[in-house]
C-alpha cells in the first residue's frame, strides 16, 4: 500500500499540536485534507502546513476527493454522525475519546462500519505510554495473580477547560466523560477488560466556572460554538464498578479540586501474588518469602506519535487496531452507567455486552 491519505475533521488546539503534527511528519502518512465548521480555520490550517484541500464538511470531502481515513476530532456529540458518513463510504476512521456520547448511535456506527469492512480505532492515548505497556505486560504474564481491587483517579487543582467542554448539548458531559474517560479505559485494559456488572457513581458540579487568579487553563480554538460561556457538567466524578470475574474498580476524577493535584493518573492495582503502582511504575510482589518492591527503568516515550503509527499500520496491514470501537463502547457504556446512577441515586444493573 502507498501512503495513507488522512483527513483531520477538526483543527483545534490538540489536533494541531499532536495528530496534525505527527502525521506531517509519517513517513506513511499523507494529510491531504482538513476539515474544521468554523470560518476560515480549515484554510488557515491548509495554508500553513501546505495541505491540499480544505472544506467544512465531510459531505464536501467525500464529494470531492479521496481519503483512507479520517481522524475525527470534534466536540464529542459530533463524533458518531460523522464517522457514521464515513463508514458508510468505506473510510477508515479514527475518534478521539470518547467514542460518543449516544449508545445506540455508537450501536448504530459499529453495524455500519462492520457491514462496509471499515477499520474503526478509538483514541486512547493513554495505553501507548512506555509505563503502561510495560505494566500491561506484567499483568498479562499473570504477576498479579488475581486482581481483585484496582483505584484509578486524577484529580486537578485548577484544570477544567473553557470552551465547547463546559456545555453538555456539546460534550455529553464534563469531566467524567473528558479526563475520566483516560482513567477508566486505561485501568480497565489494565485489568484485562473484564465485563461491568454493577456501577454505583456520583458526579457532581462543584466548583463550576471558578474565578480563581494566577492560574491557566487549556482553551478551546473554536470559541463560536460556546460563545455564551455555558457550564452545565460535572466537574467531579466517583464511582465504584463491579465486574462478574469478582473485581472491583474505583474511580475519581476532577477539573479542579481545593486539594492536592495528580501529577498524571494514578492507579493502583491489587492481586492475590502481587501488586502494582503506576507513576511512578512500581511492582510489588513476594519471593522467596520476602516482600519486594521494584522500580523498572525505561525510557519514555510520547505516546501520540506511538498511537498515529498504529493507526497507520493497521490500515496498511488491514489489522484490528489494539483499541477498537467496541472498546469505546464498552468504555462509554460504563461511564453512562456512572451518571445514570448519580442522577437515580442507585445502582446500576450493567446490560449484556454488544
Amino acid at each position: 500500500m502507498t501512503r495513507v491519505k488522512i483527513a483531520i475533521i477538526g483543527i483545534g488546539a490538540i489536533a494541531e499540536a499532536t495528530h496534525l503534527k505527527f502525521l506531517l511528519e509519517h513517513p506513511d502518512a499523507e494529510v491531504t485534507a482538513v476539515i474544521d465548521v468554523q470560518p476560515g480555520r480549515a484554510e488557515e490550517v491548509a495554508k500553513q502546513y501546505g495541505i491540499p484541500s480544505y472544506f467544512n464538511t465531510i459531505e464536501e470531502l467525500i464529494a470531492n476527493t479521496h481519503v483512507d481515513a479520517v481522524l475525527i476530532c470534534t466536540p464529542n456529540v459530533t463524533h458518531i454522525p460523522i464517522a457514521k458518513i464515513a463508514a458508510a463510504n468505506g473510510i477508515a476512521v479514527f475518534l478521539e475519546k470518547p467514542i460518543g456520547t449516544s449508545l445506540q448511535e455508537v450501536e448504530e456506527f459499529l453495524e455500519i462500519a462492520k457491514e462496509n469492512n471499515v477499520l474503526t480505532m478509538v483514541g486512547m492515548t493513554h495505553r501507548f505510554r512506555t509505563d503502561t505497556e510495560i505494566l500491561k505486560n506484567y499483568a498479562t504474564k499473570n504477576t498479579f495473580g488475581d486482581i481483585y481491587y484496582v483505584k484509578a483517579k486524577l484529580f486537578r487543582r485548577r484544570g477544567t477547560p473553557k470552551g465547547w467542554f463546559t456545555n453538555k448539548a456539546l460534550s455529553g458531559g464534563g469531566a467524567l466523560m473528558d479526563i475520566g474517560v483516560h482513567v477508566l479505559d486505561l485501568a480497565w485494559w489494565l485489568m484485562g477488560q473484564p465485563e461491568p456488572m454493577t456501577v454505583t457513581g456520583k458526579v457532581k458540579t462543584a466548583l463550576g466556572a471558578y474565578d480563581t487568579k494566577h492560574v491557566s487553563t487549556w482553551e478551546s480554538k473554536n470559541k463560536h460554538i460556546n460563545k455564551n460561556n455555558v457550564f452545565d457538567v460535572d466537574d467531579f466524578a466517583s464511582a465504584w464498578i463491579r465486574f462478574k470475574n469478582g473485581a472491583v474498580l474505583s474511580i475519581e476524577t476532577t477539573w479542579a479540586v481545593n486539594g492536592e493535584q495528580d501529577d498524571g493518573i494514578q492507579i493502583d492495582i491489587l492481586g492475590t501474588e502481587g501488586g502494582a503502582k503506576l507513576h511512578p511504575l512500581t511492582i510489588y510482589k513476594e519471593e522467596d518469602g520476602i516482600f519486594t518492591e521494584m522500580t523498572p527503568s525505561f525510557q519514555a516515550k510520547d505516546p501520540f506519535p506511538v498511537e498515529m503509527d498504529h493507526f497507520i499500520q493497521s490500515i496498511r496491514n488491514n489489522e484490528t487496531p489494539s483499541v477498537t470501537g467496541y472498546d469505546g463502547y464498552g468504555v462509554l457504556a460504563m461511564l453512562q452507567a456512572i451518571y445514570e446512577s448519580s442522577e437515580k441515586n442507585r445502582e446500576i444493573v450493567m446490560n449484556d455486552e454488544l
